[in-house]
This record gives structure tokens, C-alpha cells and sequence, in this order.
């Protein structure tokens, strides 16, 4: 080890710095845009999960860059001159903050994960008038992102659930409708495509 090796590293963090301030900046940009889009009725989750995405990529390559500095920090300390330690300082100082804007987007996404958009209770509906019209209900939970399609299984509605019957009735719909003392399924999968918030049924 030498001063001069701790030199050209000091240079590094210079820079390193200026990438912490940077995903600093993304972080808090792309909270308030997260919440102003949820205040304007216009969120989705594939809007979501790419601004996710692309904010823990950042996070985790920051943070593997600042525990790499921090080990060499301890090794190049003791050749830092003095009129560097600023450069260190001012690292650190940008760490710290980096650190306070991650949990804070650790708590939008813990907020954020279930999140449902406004027209999700519509779009349900819309689904289930269309299967209704088919002589179908819903079998499972709808699935999907609601602003580019939704999808669910359903079950013709003179047939039993598949799933644990709710009552003695469906109980005794099922045990009509078994053979071999097995259950049959009769779900079948549903999927529309959502076009100007309208459903639209995609072919297979």
C-alpha cells in the first residue's frame, strides 16, 4: 500500500460520490412520481413494477460499490492526506443520506406491493357479466395487471367448485359430480385483453 494508491482510489470516490447523489435523485424523483400518478387516478402496476425494478437494481448496485469502499477505506485510511479527508467526508456525508432515501423507499414499496388500481372492482364486474352471459362464474382469484388485461378461471354454474366447498350443498354437488371418490374440475381459463377500459376476449 502507498500514498499513491490511496491517491488514485480518493479519485474514485470522487466519482463514486456523484453516483450516490445521482440514485439519491432516483429514488426521491421516482417516489413523488409514484405518488403523484396514485393522486391523478393514473397508476398501474406495470408502471409499477418497472419503476421497482429499476430503482432495486440501483440500490443493489450501490450498495455493493459502498461495501466495497468501505473495506478499502480501512485498509487506505492511514495514507489519506490530509488535504483529501474533504473528498471522504463528502462520500460518507452522501452515503448517509443515500441510506435515509432507501428505507424510505423500502417503506413506498411495502406500501405500495398490494397495491390495486381504481378500476379494479369495475373491470371485475365487467368480467363477470361476460362470463354470466356464457353460463359461467368465477373459480379462482382475477389475475393481471388491469390496464392491459385481466384473466380468471370459471366454472360452468350448474357445475361444482373444484376448490374446498363453501357449504353442505356445494359439498353434495361435488360428491354428485366425483368419480372415484375424486373431485372433478370443470374450470376453464378466461383472459381479456382491456382496450379504452373495455373488455375485449383474446383467441388462443
Amino acid at each position: 500500500m502507498s500514498k499513491e494508491s490511496a491517491l488514485r482510489f480518493t479519485k474514485e470516490v470522487r466519482k463514486s460520490t456523484e453516483i450516490l447523489r445521482e440514485s439519491t435523485d432516483l429514488l426521491v424523483k421516482t417516489t413523488e412520481e409514484i405518488k403523484r400518478l396514485d393522486e391523478n387516478d393514473t397508476l398501474t402496476i406495470p408502471m409499477l413494477k418497472k419503476y421497482f425494478k429499476e430503482c432495486f437494481t440501483n440500490i443493489e448496485q450501490r450498495d455493493k460499490e459502498r461495501r466495497n469502499f468501505n473495506v478499502l477505506f480501512s485498509v487506505y485510511e492511514k495514507f489519506i492526506q490530509q488535504k483529501d479527508k474533504g473528498i471522504w467526508e463528502e462520500y460518507f456525508t452522501n452515503e448517509i443520506i443515500f441510506s435515509k432515501r432507501v428505507s424510505d423507499f423500502h417503506s413506498l414499496f411495502e406500501e405500495y406491493k398490494y397495491y390495486s388500481p381504481k378500476n379494479k372492482k369495475e373491470l371485475e364486474a365487467k368480467a363477470r357479466k361476460l362470463l354470466l352471459a356464457k353460463d359461467f362464474v368465477p373459480d379462482s382469484y382475477f389475475e393481471g395487471d388491469y390496464a392491459t388485461w385481466i384473466g380468471v378461471y370459471a366454472r360452468p354454474k350448474d357445475k361444482p367448485t373444484y376448490l374446498d366447498a363453501n357449504d353442505h350443498e356445494e359439498y353434495l354437488l361435488q360428491e354428485k359430480y366425483s368419480q372415484n371418490g375424486f373431485k372433478q374440475d370443470f374450470s376453464e381459463w378466461f383472459e381479456w385483453e382491456i382496450v379504452n377500459n373495455e373488455l375485449v376476449e383474446t383467441k388462443d
